[in-house]
Formats: C-alpha cells, sequence, structure tokens
C-alpha cells in the first residue's frame, strides 16, 4: 500500500498555513495528490431558530470572502511544493464532509487548533470527532510549532491494542519512508508490552522499516512518549487513540486527551 491521496482540511483557522505546509510536505514525500476541501458551513452550529439562521448565514459568508485567499495560499504551497493539487468547496459541515471525503483517501490532515478567534473555537474539537467517525487514519499537526521539512525519525508509541495496530498498518508508507523508526513501550502495568514491541520491531524490519525498540520500563506514557518524542527528534508520532472509552478519559485523564491537546509533534493517529 502506497499514499496516493492526502486530504487536507481547509478552514480559516491559525493552524491553516502550519497544516498546509506538512500536507505539502507530505504530498511531495510520498508522491501524493494533495486535495483541500473548504466547507461554507461552520462546524457544531444547529440550523435551529431564527437568531441562529442569522448568525450562520453571516459566518457562511464570511467563509466565503476568506476562501479566496487561502485558495492562494494553497496553490503557492502546491506550485512550491511541485506537487499536483485540487480545491473542492463544499456546502456542508466541516465534519461530516471530511467523514465523507476519508474513505477516498489515504490520510486527512488536521490541526490542533488552540481557543482563540471564532475560527479556532469551531476547529477545536475536530482532531477527536474526525479520528473517531472515520474510517481511515488523521495527522493532527499542532499550531505553533516548526514544520518538518520531510518526515526522517517516526516514533511509534506501542502498546498491543487493537487501535494502535490499526495506526501502524495505516502509517507503513510513512514508515518505510523515514530513515530511523523508533518502537517505543512504556510499563504502566504488569503486562510485559516490552516482549510486543519488540516483535513489532522484527515485524517493521520485514517491511524494508529501519526499526529499533526502546522499552521504558516505569513511568507514565502520557509524559514519557513527549519526552521521547523530543529527545529522539521525532517528526511524526505514531499511535492509536481512545483504546479505553471516551469517557473514561474525559473522567479520568489518559494520553490521548493529553497528547490531542498539545502534541509535541504532528500525530498519526487511528482508532
Amino acid at each position: 500500500m502506497s499514499i496516493r491521496t492526502v486530504l487536507l482540511h481547509a478552514a480559516p483557522d491559525s493552524g491553516f498555513s502550519d497544516r498546509l505546509a506538512f500536507a505539502a510536505g507530505l504530498a511531495r514525500q510520498t508522491g501524493a495528490n494533495l486535495k483541500a476541501v473548504y466547507t461554507l458551513y461552520p462546524a457544531g452550529v444547529p440550523r435551529v431558530g431564527r437568531a441562529l439562521s442569522i448568525y450562520v448565514n453571516e459566518l457562511v459568508r464570511e467563509a466565503k470572502e476568506k476562501e479566496v485567499t487561502l485558495k492562494a495560499q494553497f496553490e503557492a504551497a502546491v506550485a512550491e511544493a511541485g506537487v499536483n493539487g485540487v480545491w473542492q468547496t463544499i456546502e456542508g459541515e466541516v465534519t461530516a464532509a471530511l467523514r465523507d471525503e476519508v474513505t477516498f483517501a489515504d490520510v486527512t490532515v488536521v490541526s490542533e487548533t488552540r481557543y482563540g478567534t471564532v475560527d479556532d473555537e469551531l476547529a477545536a474539537t475536530l482532531p477527536e470527532h474526525l479520528a473517531l467517525a472515520c474510517n481511515g487514519p488523521v495527522i493532527v499537526v499542532p499550531t505553533g510549532k516548526p514544520v518538518p521539512a520531510r518526515i526522517g525519525r517516526v516514533l511509534v508509541a506501542w502498546k498491543p491494542s487493537r487501535e494502535a495496530g490499526h495506526a501502524v498498518r495505516f502509517a507503513l508508507p510513512v514508515l518505510a519512508l523515514a530513515d530511523q523508526v523508533e518502537v517505543l513501550t512504556v510499563e504502566e502495568s504488569k503486562t510485559d508490552v516490552s516482549a510486543s514491541g519488540a516483535k513489532l520491531a522484527a515485524y517493521l524490519s520485514t517491511h524494508g522499516v529501519n526499526a529499533t525498540h526502546r522499552h521504558v520500563p516505569e513511568g507514565q506514557a502520557g509524559v514519557v512518549i513527549p519526552q521521547e518524542a523530543q529527545k529522539f527528534g521525532a517528526d511524526l508520532l505514531v499511535m492509536g487513540i481512545y483504546s479505553r472509552s471516551r469517557l473514561a478519559e474525559m473522567i479520568l485523564g489518559g494520553v490521548t486527551a493529553s497528547l490531542l491537546v498539545d502534541p509535541p509533534v504532528p500525530l498519526f493517529v487511528a482508532h
């Protein structure tokens, strides 16, 4: 399997420039086409009541005005990267529109967007909603952090779960192109994840991946993973998300919640 279509969430939030740069670089590295989807209807706003209708109409009008600048930025990035790019405008809500498009793309690029402008707040919950609702992988690009020119070093946060297995299989084309891949396991319970991590590194090598395994015998994964990403110099972090229920993560906290709020590097995630 290879990556042939990179799907980009196009919107006037503060993360657009960073995720556009990442998506264009990924398309260049993998030889993929880059498709941007721009939606006019705001996320998370119901179509109920006259007051809301007036508000929504105003947001749609603003979205049409902002599209001109964003599309020009997209076209410039595509030309600079030397990749094929398509811009699509949809009269619809962003999560539903992207969910429909994900089936026909190999990976979808969105942003971790901090609360700020109205556009930022409307986009803030998109990463987790999209990753949970879609049948494909999602890359969450941090806002305001350095964007790698290419993916050379990849950290795989591993535990033997269905979600982590999905993420690794989806990421195989990217892992094969990387210069170095580290499989990281963290011992948080009595389960022997170290042996599983070693097996994963050996499995990846059969796909031509230059993979090594590092095991941390004790620690909290939510703390160890970002520390190791920085120490390893990772350009991408691959992991499964919500191995336990989203409700449990919200109540008890968890690795998924903490990393989606503040990703140390771009996250390649799947559920």
